[in-house]
Formats: structure tokens, C-alpha cells, sequence
């Protein structure tokens, strides 16, 4: 037997086949047997049965030749089947991962891309926010320096002030001194040479020789007015004096209440700058995120393309290979039956092909 199998296996058969038609009513058996001679399996069980023949084989030999050979195509149809199932098994499991992977990363480019729109609005707004704080803190810096340039001048001009009404009511008392030592009988000519002792250009002596000419009702009047000047002088220095020792504290305080909004300034900024580190950070991790999962979507996609072509080329192959299987089956029972009802027709026919 195995001797046999070796030789239906081993046997090609590459010249043409050209049988005589007979007459006879076998005509319907021929028929199949030239059917047969378009199949490579066809021919060969063909060549091997004529080889049998022609050695005086038994025919239950050559039946079991053929049984063996149905039940190794059956047996490998099984195998092929088992395999197929575990080929569906592990495709829908692989494309089960791939679409599980595939899910995950859509979810995750959805929420990195609303996590990414979320913090890049905040890091604007923070962005804006630290430079509007920096805008109000070099509003008070420069109002700073302008109320200490305002109130160096300010005190500049009070001390100015102070010194130019001093030296008036000190010229003032001077004068009312003066005017309060003119004798209404004293001569003129002695009165101006005392006056004239303190300067040929002083004003107080042009006023002494207008005052020399004054009775001493004009004089007096003239010394209760230059009184009330003195007075009135001396009372305006005290309210520039009052005026200006407010404007100081008001200046200080001031000064403290701008160094206050500074520091809640800087304190307030310094917070938004941490804010925006923050989200800056969470921002770049949440691009990160959506690299990565698209990276992953395009990974998981382009392996289940992948899986699906091989899957589907496994079940082409099988198809194919199943197909190939059932012919050559169906051959084989064929040829069993034509044996087992018309071995005398086979015999006509492998002598009639032989010889053709």
C-alpha cells in the first residue's frame, strides 16, 4: 500500500490525453473518466489505477487506496476547519484589542483637545493678567516718582517762601522801627542822615523822606497799617508753615499707602505667575497626552488594517483550499463508484487511453 501512495503521489502526467470515443452504451462512464483528466488529482489516481492494473494489483488493494486517500483530504478538511475557527478566534480577538485601543485613544485626543482648549484659555488669561498687574505696578512706580518730585519741589518752594516772607517781616519790623523813631519836629536834614547809614539804595530811605514829610496822624497811620501787614505776614507764614507740614504727611502717608498696593500688587502677580506656570505645565502635558494618543490611534488603526488583510487573506486561503479539498473528495468518491459498478468500462478506458 504504501508503495502505492508513493507512486500516485509521485506520478505527473504531462502529455495530452486523447480517447477514443466508443460506441457503446459505456459512452456515459467515458464521459466521466475524460472529466476526470481535467483535474491533476483526476489523472493521477487514473495513472496509479492503470499502474495497479497493469501489475495484476488486487482491486481491494486499490479501494483502500482510495479510502485512505478520502480520509486523509477529510482528515486535513477537519484540521483546516479546527485551524480556521482558532484563525476567527484570534482575529476577533486581536481586532478586539486593536478597536479597545483604538477607543481609548479617541478618548483620549477628545478630552487632551478639550483639556487643551480649557487651558489655553486660562493661560491667556493669566498671561493677560500678569501683564495688567505689571501695567498697574509701573502706574505706581511712576506716581510715586512723581509726588516725591512734586513734593521736593513743593518743599523747595516753601522753604523759598519761608525765607522771602521772613526777610519782609523782618523788613517790615525794620521799617516800623524807623518810622516809629521820626519826630514830627525833628529835623529833616538829620533824620536822613541817620537813615542814610544803611544804604544809599535801601528803599527804607526813600520811604523815610516821603515819611519825614508826614504830620503825625499820617505817620501813625502809617505804622498801624504796616502793623497789620507785619501781622498779617506773620499769620500767612504760620498757615504755609501748618499747610506744608500736612502736605508732608500727606505725602508719607501717601508714600505708605502706594507701597501698600505695591506689595498686593506684586503679591497678586507673583500668585498669577504660579497660576500660569501651573496651567502652562498642565497645558504641556496635555499636548503630550494628545501626541501620544494620536500616535497610539495611528499605531492601533494601522495594525488592525494589518490584522483585517491577513484575517481575510487566511479566509481566502482556507476558502480556496476548502474548495480544492471537496473537489478532490468528490473526484475520489467518483472514482470509487465508477469502480465499484464499472471496473470492466475503467479497464476499456485505461486501454483505449494508454494506447492513444
Amino acid at each position: 500500500m504504501k508503495l502505492i501512495l508513493i507512486a500516485l503521489l509521485g506520478l505527473t502526467l504531462t502529455q495530452a490525453v486523447f480517447v477514443k470515443r466508443s460506441n457503446d452504451p459505456s459512452k456515459a462512464v467515458f464521459t466521466q473518466l475524460e472529466a476526470m483528466e481535467e483535474h491533476e488529482l483526476g489523472r493521477k489516481l487514473l495513472d496509479t489505477i492503470a499502474l495497479q492494473l497493469n501489475n495484476k494489483a488486487p482491486l481491494g488493494d486499490i479501494a483502500k487506496m482510495l479510502q485512505q486517500l478520502r480520509e486523509n483530504l477529510i482528515l486535513n478538511q477537519q484540521e483546516a476547519d479546527q485551524k480556521h475557527a482558532q484563525d476567527e478566534v484570534d482575529c476577533e480577538t486581536e481586532i478586539y484589542q486593536y478597536n479597545r485601543r483604538i477607543d481609548f485613544a479617541s478618548n483620549e485626543i477628545t478630552e487632551s483637545t478639550q483639556e487643551i482648549q480649557t487651558l489655553s484659555a486660562k493661560v491667556e488669561q493669566l498671561t493677560q493678567d500678569v501683564e495688567n498687574k505689571q501695567v498697574q505696578l509701573d502706574i505706581l512706580n511712576e506716581q510715586e516718582t512723581q509726588i516725591r518730585e512734586q513734593r521736593a519741589e513743593d518743599a523747595a518752594n516753601f522753604v523759598k517762601f519761608e525765607n522771602e516772607t521772613e526777610n519782609v517781616i523782618e523788613a517790615v519790623e525794620v521799617i516800623i522801627q524807623k518810622l516809629s523813631a521820626i519826630q514830627p519836629d525833628q529835623e529833616v536834614l538829620a533824620a536822613l542822615t541817620q537813615l542814610n547809614k544803611i544804604g544809599a539804595t535801601n528803599p527804607i530811605l526813600a520811604l523815610m523822606q516821603v515819611a519825614s514829610t508826614f504830620s503825625a496822624e499820617q505817620l501813625n497811620n502809617v505804622l498801624n497799617k504796616l502793623g497789620e501787614v507785619s501781622v498779617q505776614l506773620a499769620e500767612a507764614l504760620e498757615q504755609a508753615r501748618e499747610t506744608e507740614i500736612q502736605a508732608q504727611l500727606d505725602f508719607e502717608a501717601l508714600v505708605v499707602e502706594i507701597a501698600a498696593q505695591r506689595e498686593s500688587l506684586s503679591a497678586a502677580r507673583e500668585d498669577s505667575e504660579r497660576q500660569l506656570q501651573d496651567n502652562q505645565q498642565a497645558l504641556d502635558l496635555q499636548k503630550k497626552r494628545k501626541e501620544d494618543a494620536t500616535d497610539e490611534l495611528n499605531a492601533a488603526s494601522s495594525g488592525k488594517e494589518q490584522k483585517e488583510a491577513e484575517c481575510d487573506s487566511w479566509r481566502t486561503q482556507y476558502a480556496e483550499d476548502s474548495e480544492h479539498r471537496q473537489q478532490e473528495i468528490a473526484i475520489i468518491r467518483q472514482v470509487e463508484e465508477i469502480l465499484a459498478t464499472k471496473l470492466s468500462n475503467v479497464k476499456v478506458y485505461l486501454q483505449e487511453r494508454s494506447s492513444a
